[in-house]
């Protein structure tokens, strides 16, 4: 396959919106370039982006630093290989984002390139690198490839790329591309004072009623409420955020509303339990930064994943949430494996988890997160 020219790569990703897969059909590599920060969530900087994948669907799309390409090329090759190794992928693209044109950057990316493809030489069913390319000062090039009819010294003008049709593409089926890693992060960061203000005096109004409650009667609460939002499509106000926060504190509530997540909904949990996250500080951090998580990693959005984790390790690192989804980051779990979970643990104990079970004497100790 000509890496440079080849017009049928499609890259899936979850629908933040419905339960079947977006398919994005970019054209040629300037296409794939186009799809990769919607892949992301964000517009990659300083950044060795790995799209991995099986035939011409996407696998998963991996980010280091660059700085880390240039300062261990040998311990991010590892890494790649043993990704590439557990997902069974076919062929990876290798790109590199610097600001400015960085030569040692751009050596360790061909290095990194010459390198997996001497697996490659060895096992025929190994997997091919696809291209290695160098974006950096409004330009992109093929660190590999020769032939200045193909690949100019100069490169291309990344402008291209950035007005390229897959670009709109993927925006008109929802997926997001913030300008880079830090505004995506400000998607659960402490946002307006007089909301958290708000909040918070709605949340220790809510503590001592909650706190009274029996596990079941929690996680019938936390059901009845998110019904409500999910039949309304209504954001909810500081007061109900305060006692969904609240009621979040309760394992068994908690177990609710992780069971909740799924395809169809995803994006609207998302945008709730982030909204709660931005109004929260402290240990009360945990639960909603955790489920924006695993809302994330239900449509496909690692980059708010992973930022979910950073942030929540920072403030309760042995919350069951923060567990589970350093499990998902580690082993660059699909979303199918969420829904896989999910779906076992609805058929073992309905739509309110192991509360259901607990007065049973088999939902004890059961939590989902």
């Amino acid at each position: 396959m000509d890496p440079h020219t080849d017009p049928g790569i499609d890259p899936r990703t979850a629908s933040p919106t419905e339960n079947d897969l977006a398919v994005l059909r970019p054209h040629g590599l300037q296409g794939m370039l186009a799809t990769v920060p919607y892949l992301l969530g964000f517009h990659p900087r300083d950044s060795l982006v790995a799209v991995l994948f099986d035939d011409r669907t996407v696998v998963v799309t991996l980010r280091l630093d660059s700085d880390d390409l240039s300062a261990d090329p040998g311990g991010v090759e590892a890494f790649l290989r043993h990704q590439l190794d557990r997902l069974g992928a076919t062929g990876v693209l290798l790109i590199a984002y610097t600001d400015e044109p960085a030569p040692d950057v751009a050596e360790a990316l061909a290095g990194l390139s010459l390198g997996l493809e001497a697996t490659a030489l060895v096992d025929p069913a190994g997997p091919e690198v696809l291209d290695a390319i160098h974006v950096a000062s409004g330009r992109y090039r093929s660190v590999t490839c020769g032939d200045a009819s193909c690949c100019p010294p100069g490169g291309f003008d990344y402008a291209d790329v950035l007005s390229d049709p897959a670009a709109a593409e993927a925006v008109v089926h929802g997926l997001p591309a913030w300008s880079d890693r830090e505004d995506l992060r400000s998607m659960v960061l402490p946002a307006d004072e007089d909301e958290a203000d708000d909040f918070h005096d709605a949340l220790v109004r809510a503590l001592p009623g909650v706190r009274r409650l029996e596990g079941r009667e929690a996680a019938e609460e936390m059901d009845r409420m998110l019904t409500r939002i999910e039949t309304t499509g209504a954001d909810p106000d500081s007061d109900e955020l305060g006692r969904l926060v609240a009621l979040a504190g309760r394992p068994e509530a908690r177990d609710v509303a992780t069971l909740r997540i799924e395809r169809r909904t995803a994006g609207l949990w998302s945008r709730v339990w982030a909204a709660a996250a931005r109004r929260s500080s402290g240990l009360a951090a945990a639960a909603p930064l955790g489920l924006t998580g695993v809302a994330a990693w239900a449509r496909g959005d690692g980059a708010l994943v992973c930022i979910c984790l950073e942030e929540a390790e920072r403030v309760f690192p042995e919350h069951g949430l923060v567990a589970l989804l350093r499990n998902v980051v580690e082993h660059g779990l699909h979303p199918d494996e969420w829904h896989r979970m999910r779906g076992q643990s609805l058929a073992r104990f309905g739509p309110l988890g192991p509360a259901s079970a607990a007065d049973r004497g088999r939902g004890e100790g059961q939590a989902v997160g």
